[in-house]
């Protein structure tokens, strides 16, 4: 039992973990906005748009924390009131991060290594990621619960992009160096495509491999 509980977290970890760098980011960057002295770089550009900034990080932080936690199998199970609440919070909080993330990459003063292509790939990324929390929502309305499962899967992997670009953007520094326009562009699209791709995976995996690493089907959003 003690194992199964177990096995039941190792993926909704994972996902923390790897929300864990930016989340921590940007709880220091709301402490900027705050008041507070400056921790991280760009602070100045970064702080010429306060407000979307800032709900862009607690969307952001928000969808990150309540999405892993539904991947949790015995959540959904043993608690479906909770799975259905917490569905209420994460959409529109997702829906923020999106949109809140398209404003910032068309009118954010950009850094030296924001090109054009990265801002064309921020806002196509964006909007795909409203369209698959809204898609999921019509879905779950009308009691479609597969492809429920699959676009907010879409769109919690497009979400948590931002963990998977602080693993490529290492990788792009560690074996060539500082970041370029072209290098960032790069890493950061690699990461998306990463993420897609697993999500992808399991939307379309066999569903009885499915069913037993889940242990249980998920619980629609009400």
């Amino acid at each position: 039992m003690k194992s199964t509980t177990a096995s039941d977290w190792l993926i909704p970890t994972g996902l923390l973990v790897l929300s864990a760098v930016p989340v921590a980011a940007g709880g220091l960057r709301l402490a900027e906005l705050a008041g507070g002295g400056p921790v991280l770089p760009d602070g100045e550009r970064i702080g010429s748009a306060p407000v979307p900034v800032a709900l862009h990080i607690v969307g952001v932080t928000v969808f990150s924390v309540l999405g892993a936690v539904q991947f949790a199998p015995r959540v959904r199970r043993r608690h479906r009131g909770w799975h259905r609440a917490a569905g209420r919070v994460l959409i529109p909080c997702g829906l923020v991060a999106a949109l809140s993330g398209v404003w910032l990459a068309l009118f954010l003063p950009r850094s030296a290594v924001d090109g054009d292509a990265l801002v064309v790939l921020r806002v196509v990324v964006g909007a795909a990621m409203a369209a698959a929390l809204v898609l999921g929502f019509v879905a779950v309305r009308r009691r479609d619960f597969a492809r429920h499962r699959a676009w907010l899967i879409r769109g919690y992997a497009i979400g948590l992009g931002a963990g998977t670009q602080v693993v490529t953007q290492a990788v792009w520094v560690g074996s060539a160096g500082p970041l370029t326009v072209s290098g960032k562009t790069g890493a950061l699209a690699a990461a998306w495509l990463i993420n897609v791709l697993v999500a992808e995976w399991i939307i379309r995996r066999p569903a009885g491999a499915a069913r037993r690493a889940a242990g249980a089907r998920g619980v629609p959003v009400r």
